[in-house]
């Protein structure tokens, strides 16, 4: 299983720039998953191995979503990452 950053706030892309009303939706439901995650991460020294094998895997399947939902809207940002292009040029 691939090692990804444990913090919350790395899990979840940052949406800048909202132009439509399904952005600012997923813009407001990430926040809220963040906090979640941010407890149930706090928690993981009290969970048992396969306990955090299902969370490193439920954080995966959560990140790969939250990208989903924005590249699926258009959202520019999320085109640029997903091609690996700079966002400045």
């Amino acid at each position: 299983m691939k090692k990804i950053d444990s913090s919350a706030e790395a899990i979840l892309p940052e949406i800048v720039g909202v132009q439509k009303m399904s952005t600012a939706w997923c813009a407001l439901a990430f926040e809220d998953i963040t906090d979640m995650m941010t407890i149930l991460e706090a928690g993981t020294s009290q969970m048992t191995p396969v306990q955090r094998r299902v969370w490193e895997r439920y954080k995966e399947q959560t990140r790969q979503f939250a990208h989903d939902m924005l590249l699926a809207e258009g959202h520019p940002q999320e085109i640029l990452r997903r091609l690996n292009l700079d966002s400045s040029s």
